[in-house]
């Protein structure tokens, strides 16, 4: 993911943890947390990031095609391309705290692979964003037990 023209950060306006209190953390839970303090820095700086997520995906989820989720009501879809390989749309938000366009491409490369594309530009909460979302996605299994 890359945010370009966020407003920058300020070092006080990041989470901060004294030394001592992450000294006392369990090694595993340390290094969980300074890396989700490095990756919000590296968000409020502008640089890409990257991330792994598991979601699961049911027959339903894909006969809706929403990859909007629970979005701004004011966000309006329109479907430009759908066949049974590629999904195409362009997304249009227009609220006071969220002016942007955007344009969705997935597509099928293989019978158990996906890529997407997620391009969005206008303004939050009055300061200019641009957006770039780039992912995979592949089949893990028939059920959804385990969605960590």
């Amino acid at each position: 993911m890359h945010m370009a023209g966020m407003p920058q950060a300020s070092a006080a306006g990041m989470p901060q943890i004294p030394p001592d209190q992450l000294a006392k953390l369990p090694p595993e839970q340390r290094a969980r947390v300074e890396a989700a303090l490095k990756q919000a820095g590296n968000i409020a700086s502008g640089k890409p990031i990257t991330s792994t997520n598991k979601h699961c995906v049911n027959k339903e989820d894909l006969t809706r095609m929403n990859p909007m989720g629970n979005a701004d009501k004011s966000c309006k879809m329109t479907v430009t391309n759908s066949s049974s390989s590629r999904f195409e749309a362009k997304v249009v938000c227009d609220s006071p705290d969220n002016k942007s366009t955007s344009s969705i491409t997935v597509e099928a490369t293989g019978p158990e692979s996906s890529k997407f594309s997620l391009v969005s530009t206008g303004t939050a909460n009055g300061h200019p964003m641009n957006m770039t979302v780039n992912g995979t996605g592949k089949w893990l299994g028939a059920t959804c037990s385990d969605t960590k």
